[in-house]
């Protein structure tokens, strides 16, 4: 059994319904496989959210991002990076999104929240800069639908 697991197939578990987008598939950067998903913060199971302290509300958005290397018996293991990202609506500015580092077991992913309205578009750019390894830009589009 993986005893290391990503935020986000927690979060995925802990979900009733859910609008969500990741890059396709993982995003590969050397030997690492880094994902990332956008959903609404409301779709996600109470229990999970109060694990994480993360608010539960259809007008907030979180976005996951885990950092994924094959450990020597050849088992996925989740490893701390370098994440920043942010967020951007239309014509408007890039905000930042402050990702925090949420460990599962041995494993790290990580975490951010930002606002959203119904049918938003938003563009996220997100870094990764696995441990050792060479910054890795993923574009990410997500439409929001919280009515």
């Amino acid at each position: 059994m993986i005893i290391q697991r990503t935020l986000g197939i927690l979060i995925a578990a802990g979900l009733l319904a859910a609008h969500t987008a990741s890059a396709e598939g993982p995003v590969m950067a050397g030997e690492y496989s880094i994902y990332a998903n956008a959903m609404t913060a409301e779709t996600l199971n109470p229990e999970i959210a109060t694990l994480y302290r993360i608010q539960r509300s259809k007008l907030n958005g979180i976005l996951t991002v885990s950092v994924v290397k094959p450990n020597p018996e050849g088992t996925p293991a989740n490893v701390p990076a370098r994440v920043e990202a942010t967020a951007r609506t239309g014509d408007t500015p890039a905000s930042v999104i402050p990702m925090r580092e949420i460990r599962v077991g041995e494993g790290v992913s990580y975490v951010g929240q930002f606002p959203i309205a119904n049918l938003q578009i938003v563009d996220f750019a997100i870094q990764v800069t696995p441990p050792g390894g060479e910054p890795t830009a993923i574009e990410l589009q997500q439409q929001f639908f919280i009515d």
